[in-house]
């Protein structure tokens, strides 16, 4: 039985000090602590983000931050608007947002005050906030991602044991692109042994390429601390045949290999390429203040996305995260820096990104963006 408990929250709206290029996120809002869909590889329940003093009480005691409105109509008062992803710890519309409307209350504010909403979930009860939902995307940004990492009826008891269907999940995201909201597919995580197939990979992007505007591909699964005792836990009692194959893919470490990571990238980047559909949110687009300079910080990160994604390595694109921040606290347009060849002045631009923000100021584009898209289709054998 899920017990729960009231609590109030000292502040909600978390600021992050780099915008995400996966959700684009500048701030996060958890109204939640717990989640009751109990999914047995979520890395919530690691020591990082977990507030109970058991983690197997994690999806039987669900905290709610029954002050949030509140809490949020004050701080919105002093923040620059951006995008707030709904939510980066626990779901949004787990079963406890049906009794409290946390969730839906949050975005009424945030609608008011303009600020765009990336939202993650499993639940279709984001279907009953379509009506503010579209306002936001109305008057700013939004989208919606719903995470489906397979159909398989026979697995997904073992991995989302209190999660809404996929299929539900699927007619949701239908639901939202025809009321101009854009939804997509988070796949996240590919599941290693379970889940990694070609055949799992090709029909998830095959049946999000028919309602989804994108999809986003999450295959290093991590396995860390509590996340990986209760992982075990499950493989040892329901999938024993697997132990020894995660114990020499993970060995000790909290990702597997690097080199297995950029190998079900790039079958999935196929699988994207085969059926039209994108692995990528494509960037936000709201009135701010130096609009310009958001825009090509914008590029400059999914620069940095595809490098990522491609190398497996989330450091491999630093450089450009960095370049990106410094252009959005800009306080001068971008353009008036470029026109006095000033850009390689800037802290972390140097020779190589300023010319790709001059590409950028010029064509709306830039060759190295298309070259990190699209060489991967000539490599892949």
């Amino acid at each position: 039985m899920v017990k729960f408990v009231e609590i109030k929250a000292k502040s909600i709206l978390q600021k992050q000090k780099f915008r995400d290029n996966w959700f684009w996120n500048r701030y996060g809002i958890n109204p939640y602590r717990g989640c009751q869909f109990a999914c047995n590889y979520c890395d919530a329940i690691t020591e990082k983000y977990l507030v109970h003093k058991d983690y197997k009480d994690f999806s039987r005691i669900i905290y709610t931050k029954k002050n949030a409105p509140s809490v949020l109509e004050k701080e919105v008062r002093t923040r620059k608007p951006d995008v707030v992803a709904m939510s980066g710890v626990t779901d949004p519309y787990q079963p406890a947002e049906k009794k409290y409307e946390l969730t839906r209350k949050i975005l009424e504010i945030l609608g008011r005050r303009k600020f765009p909403v990336h939202i993650i979930t499993k639940s279709d009860l984001v279907l009953r906030d379509i009506d503010l939902l579209r306002e936001i995307a109305e008057h700013t940004w939004c989208s919606v991602s719903l995470t489906i990492i397979t159909f398989n009826k026979d697995l997904l008891p073992y991995l989302e044991p209190f999660a809404p269907s996929p299929e539900r999940r699927l007619k949701a995201v239908d639901k939202l692109n025809k009321e101009g909201i854009q939804a997509g597919i988070d796949f996240t995580p590919i599941v290693p042994y379970l889940l990694d197939s070609p055949e799992n990979i090709e029909e998830v992007i095959k049946r999000a390429s028919e309602y989804a505007e994108y999809i986003l591909i999450g295959a290093g699964m991590t396995l860390r601390s509590n996340q990986r005792i209760r992982f075990f836990e499950l493989l040892n009692k329901h999938f024993p045949e697997l132990v020894g194959k995660y114990e020499n893919l993970y060995d000790k470490q909290e990702n597997p290999p690097q080199d297995y990571i950029v190998r079900l990238n790039r079958a999935a980047y196929e699988f994207c390429k085969k059926y039209g559909i994108k692995n990528y949110i494509p960037p936000p687009c709201f009135e701010r203040a130096q609009r310009e300079n958001f825009d090509v910080a914008n590029h400059l990160l999914l620069i940095a996305f595809f490098k990522e994604f491609k190398s497996a390595n989330p450091y491999s694109a630093w450089a450009y995260h960095k370049a990106s921040q410094t252009i959005e606290d800009l306080n001068e347009s971008i353009t008036e820096i470029s026109k006095r060849k000033a850009l390689e002045e800037l802290p972390g631009v140097g020779k190589s990104i300023s010319r790709v923000i001059e590409e950028f100021l010029i064509n709306a584009k830039s060759e190295r963006l298309e070259k990190e898209m699209n060489t991967w289709y000539n490599k892949i054998k």
